[in-house]
């Protein structure tokens, strides 16, 4: 971001502090700043789409974002919105776009558990940001294959982190949640559907 240029706000539609971490890591040094998008103090109410896919997911909670924002008065402010999911293929893909409610039924341990005698341990994280820059629709995706880990490790992260451990240079054999937010950012799911989003903004 050039010095003296003026800042945008940038609405996230999350009630995730790790996410709200990761945005504002990723968003901030681009010229954005980001918070929480709130209605009166509150976070809106949004209905969760019944779908397996994560585009449609995404997309339906950004069309009910840009509405809410339009019946507060701010059309035009730049809303993002982003879905991910942890698909395990030992699993069939399970939990997919239920990791998050899957996560708060069964906790890691219960993961651990259904993944317990099982050799293959092969996975991705996937991705769908989406975002209204005030004018237009924004679409962004992002994978990260990689395998679970035998058991949990690591205090840094959020959800599913400490028992991921991604595929590529840099890992060494670690999880999610050993690595700096740094090293995270490099190859994380999230990060990469950031850069699409990035990307369509010219």
């Amino acid at each position: 971001m050039e010095e003296g240029a003026e800042r945008r706000q940038l609405l996230f539609q999350t009630g995730n502090p790790g996410k709200l971490a990761e945005a504002r890591h990723y968003f901030e040094p681009l010229g954005f700043t980001v918070e929480q998008f709130l209605i009166n103090g509150e976070p809106p109410e949004i209905i969760e789409p019944q779908s397996d896919d994560l585009v449609t997911v995404a997309r339906s909670k950004i069309s009910q974002g840009v509405a809410l924002l339009a019946g507060a008065g701010m059309a035009d402010s730049a809303l993002l919105v982003e879905d991910a999911g942890l698909f395990i293929d030992a699993l069939g893909g399970f939990p997919g776009v239920y990791s998050s409610s899957v996560l708060e039924k069964l906790g890691l341990d219960g993961i651990l558990t259904l993944l317990h005698g099982r050799e293959q341990r092969t996975a991705r994280f996937g991705c769908c940001a989406a975002m209204w820059d005030g004018e237009r629709l924004l679409i962004g995706e992002g994978t990260c294959t990689g395998e679970m880990a035998q058991e949990a490790r690591g205090e840094h992260g959020f959800g599913y982190d400490p028992l991921f451990i991604p595929d590529g240079a840099g890992a060494d054999g670690r999880t999610f949640a050993q690595m700096s937010l740094e090293e995270k950012e490099r190859s994380s799911h999230r990060s990469r559907a950031y850069e699409q989003l990035v990307l369509q903004m010219g």
